[in-house]
């Protein structure tokens, strides 16, 4: 990852980006740059290193200054604006969003979900995501959703 990539992202988020995610940008899993996500096999809905888990820093830094350009309601109708400390990594598609936490309160990778506006745990570790994301989309798995397998861990 170019140094100043790395430079404009903690800025934004205010704090380093974890030496695991550098790495695993340096060295993407090249299954996951392959396959594609929908269920028919096609490019119709593009491939995993384009949505779930962004594979270009340009994506991460684009998706990250997007999430902080705007404030959204929550269901109560305050205005929710995205943590500094939260670095989007990848999203669902379907307008939730995959992130870590740079102040390390929340270990793993949280997944945000816009419409509660709440974020959740769902890997305990980027391997465990990536591991995830390779059962999901590279060898299959029988729910099709390995994403909301868990029992919520809200954090907010």
């Amino acid at each position: 990852m170019k140094p100043e990539v790395i430079q404009e992202l903690e800025a934004l988020c205010e704090a380093s980006l974890p030496a695991d995610y550098v790495q695993l940008l340096d060295s993407y899993p090249p299954l996951l740059s392959a396959v594609f996500r929908s269920d028919s096999g096609d490019d119709s809905e593009g491939v995993v290193s384009e949505v779930e888990l962004f594979s270009m820093p340009a994506d991460v830094l684009e998706i990250n200054r997007e999430v902080r350009a705007i404030a959204i309601l929550d269901p109560d109708g305050q205005e929710f604006r995205w943590p500094d400390q939260l670095l989007v990594i990848g999203e669902t598609g379907e307008g939730d969003y995959y992130c870590v936490d740079l102040d390390g309160e929340h270990a793993g990778v949280l997944q945000f979900r816009h419409h509660a506006v709440e974020f959740e745990v769902i890997a305990d570790s980027l391997e465990e995501f990536v591991e995830m994301l390779i059962e999901s989309f590279v060898t299959g798995s029988e729910s099709g959703d390995d994403f909301d397998d868990s029992e919520p861990d809200e954090t907010e």
